[in-house]
């Protein structure tokens, strides 16, 4: 009996471990992101992915899907196990870390690799401060975040990434300097 209840209460924290995750890295059915370059981002799922239960976020740009990011949220962070765009699927072995375990907080650093055919891609990632940020869908405190998407055959890229708890990114700024912010959200 005593067993029994070790396993149920083992089983609980872990139930509660995923849903604090889903709370601070929001993920839900119908959940949905509206930034200013015309990109709407919506999740739907849960689906099996190669036996891993991912969250589906769908990017539609001015109403068109463009591409499918596969998410699983959990204890260990926000893991993408791969992306599909133009009637392909890119499955990422191994899979990448989006963001670690939380709470995030300045000077948080991590950095994830996966192979896809003939090239490797690496997220380097780094929360550089905390800044105040003013969208058109509200006033935030949000983790400046630092991401260098860099590959093997010599390609990089720099975004600075504005995120907030239980909201999700509210702004993004290219390598360019273009500023995307959030108009709207829905959950």
């Amino acid at each position: 009996m005593k067993r029994l209840l070790r396993g149920a209460l083992l089983a609980l924290a872990l139930i509660a471990s995923v849903a604090a995750a889903q709370d601070y890295y929001p993920a839900g059915a119908g959940y949905s992101w509206t930034y200013s370059s015309g990109e709407t981002q919506t999740l739907s799922g849960p689906r099996d992915m190669n036996g891993v239960s991912v969250w589906v976020l769908v990017h539609y740009f001015e109403g068109v899907p463009i591409s499918e990011d596969y998410l699983e949220y959990s204890a260990a962070g926000v893991i993408s196990h791969g992306t599909a765009a133009g009637g392909q699927l890119f499955p990422y072995q191994p899979p990448l870390q989006v963001y670690p375990p939380e709470p995030l907080a300045p000077g948080h650093k991590w950095t994830s690799t996966t192979d896809l055919p003939g090239f490797s891609l690496t997220l380097d990632s780094e929360v550089l401060g905390m800044r105040g940020v003013a969208t058109p869908a509200g006033r935030f405190n949000a983790l400046l975040i630092r991401q260098t998407s860099l590959t093997s055959s010599g390609g990089q890229s720099v975004l600075e990434l504005y995120f907030v708890p239980g909201v999700g990114l509210v702004r993004f700024v290219t390598q360019d300097g273009t500023v995307i912010d959030l108009i709207e959200r829905s959950f």
